[in-house]
């Protein structure tokens, strides 16, 4: 049977499991264990209601078996109905519970609140999710933690299990792939990362999903030495963040400052500084690229008195 979401919420909280420990692999390799559904067709409530199908079948088919077999076949189709009520019943406060409970962690990933994403994801994967989009989406928002854990490792795994076993819609193994992109340029995997860009790239894609793949690309040039490419594209990507990524183009714009900064172009190079740090904080920007830190020592910020 299923655990319910609030025992292992409140089994989460208890243990404090996973509380300081960051997403290594080993903690990752046991949440995606188990989150994984039940193989079994018939499990807990739904065994019992087989049971109870298979009992009243036989009271229709043979009254004689069972003993007052007339009221037994008066009685349990009351009793089975009875039984479907309370399973659907229990099983739609479970969903809702687990709709809730991911929006939660979607909207602390977004505000960048990872104390907070990461103690509601892990409450999310501790126990089993049938549904693959909401799973493959808890999934999505435990790799964001652990990159910002800075496990590329963990991250590389959770996308990969994600692309593997083909779960999800097409949307998220979009954003898988993009996911393990950057993973696997901070693992060292660049010859993978490059051929993994390099077939997003050439994709027709709409908007949003170009900008992701972009980002991607960006961060590879500033990470490889391509930064002329970076430059040369900067007014037409400038636009696709802006257009599509909302805050989250803030991390482009400082990819942008420190390609220009390598090209030693300090004027655009200090517009973009303070177009990323009007977005995002300088501090949450040398937390996902500590490669930033040259660029944050060269360029001010914008300043937030109440920040």
């Amino acid at each position: 049977m299923e655990i319910p979401i609030s025992t292992a919420v409140l089994d989460c909280r208890r243990q404090n499991r996973y509380k300081q420990t960051g997403m290594d692999l080993q903690t990752v390799n046991q949440l995606i264990r188990s989150s994984e559904p039940a193989s079994r067709l018939w499990r807990g409530p739904m065994l019992i209601l087989m049971g109870l199908s298979v009992l009243l079948g036989a009271a229709w088919a043979n009254p004689d078996l069972l003993p007052a077999g007339r009221t037994l076949a008066y009685v349990l189709p009351q009793c089975l109905l009875v039984a479907i009520v309370a399973v659907i019943a229990w099983d739609g406060r479970r969903r809702r519970l687990i709709g809730r409970r991911l929006q939660e962690a979607m909207e602390a990933v977004l505000l960048q609140d990872w104390a907070t994403a990461r103690q509601v994801v892990c409450e999310l994967l501790r126990c089993p999710i049938r549904q693959p989009t909401i799973r493959t989406q808890s999934l999505l928002a435990l790799a964001a933690v652990a990159e910002t854990d800075q496990h590329y490792d963990s991250a590389q795994r959770i996308c990969e299990y994600i692309l593997q076993t083909g779960i999800g819609s097409p949307l998220q193994q979009h954003t898988a792939e993009v996911a393990l992109g950057a993973a696997l340029l901070r693992t060292g995997q660049t010859t993978d990362a490059v051929a993994l860009i390099d077939r997003l790239a050439v994709l027709d894609l709409p908007g949003p999903l170009k900008a992701q793949v972009e980002l991607l690309a960006l961060f590879r040039e500033v990470t490889m030495g391509h930064a002329d490419d970076s430059v040369r594209r900067a007014d037409e990507r400038k636009e696709l963040f802006r257009t599509h990524l909302g805050t989250r183009a803030g991390y482009g714009y400082a990819l942008m400052a420190a390609a220009f900064d390598r090209m030693q172009q300090s004027e655009p190079a200090l517009r973009f500084w303070h177009d990323a740090t009007l977005l995002i904080p300088p501090q949450e920007l040398l937390k996902r690229f500590p490669e930033m830190k040259s660029v944050a020592d060269r360029y001010p910020a914008v300043e937030y008195p109440f920040r």
